[in-house]
């Protein structure tokens, strides 16, 4: 008898034993699916499933597995009610939402406010110089607002627009900056303190590979526009 046969059963006519093969199939689909909240959900499907066969196993009950599985659904029901939270639309001011939604469209909105709250927001005036070639980079920022330059030994080799990225190179590589960036107008930074964002994303797999693939793509897009990496 096939999977689809059992499951068919033991859905109309259920049984303890049925139920093993349920919980089984049910645990083949959440290794199956990527989404990290699917996976935890039916995992505590596949859990509970097995507990009829626990409560009625011969003449006894089986009081280990059955301890061991609750103990296993309810830390997966607090990991799901943090995902579904994280997950729930938030409404956002519009500068935030033009943000998310322009660069970071793939951060559920718990990741994104998480981001945010590491973050600074700070005005530059024009002339202002953000980051020193040859120098250490203390933050990694984002231009929001404004314009920005990009010089080596005083010529302008690229050019920043609201959405790019500042600093990114030297977060990703470690090392110090190639060139200048000088604020062109009045400018509005979000800035992070790249030491804290880095443990922030240390303890945050998910987010850190996709911020990281945020990054990756505006260095990609900056070396095709100008043919050398900025700061």
């Amino acid at each position: 008898m096939n999977f689809p046969a059992i499951l068919a059963i033991a859905i109309w006519h259920p049984c303890a034993t049925d139920m093993i093969h349920v919980a089984n199939v049910l645990y083949l689909c959440s290794y199956l699916v990527r989404d990290i909240l699917w996976l935890r959900v039916l995992s505590v499907v596949a859990g509970l499933s097995l507990m009829p066969y626990y409560c009625s196993c011969g003449d006894h009950t089986l009081w280990a597995p059955i301890t061991w599985n609750a103990l296993f659904a309810f830390v997966n029901i607090v990991q799901i009610a943090i995902l579904v939270s994280e997950r729930w639309p938030r409404q956002l001011p519009p500068a935030e939402r033009k943000l998310r939604e322009e660069v970071f469209p793939e951060l559920s909105a718990g990741e994104f406010l998480k981001l945010l709250k590491r973050g600074e927001w700070r005005d530059v005036a024009a002339g202002d110089v953000l980051v020193r070639k040859g120098t250490s980079v203390a933050d990694m920022m984002i231009l929001t607002q404004g314009a920005m330059a990009v010089r080596v030994d005083d010529h302008v080799i690229a050019t920043l627009e609201p959405g790019q990225f500042i600093g990114e190179m030297s977060f990703l590589s470690g090392n110090l900056a190639s060139a200048d960036v000088v604020a062109t107008e009045a400018s509005r930074v979000l800035a992070w303190p790249q030491d804290t964002l880095a443990r922030h994303l240390d303890a945050n797999t998910s987010l850190s590979s996709k911020l990281r693939a945020v990054l990756g793509l505006d260095v990609v897009a900056k070396l095709r526009a100008h043919g050398k990496p900025d700061a």
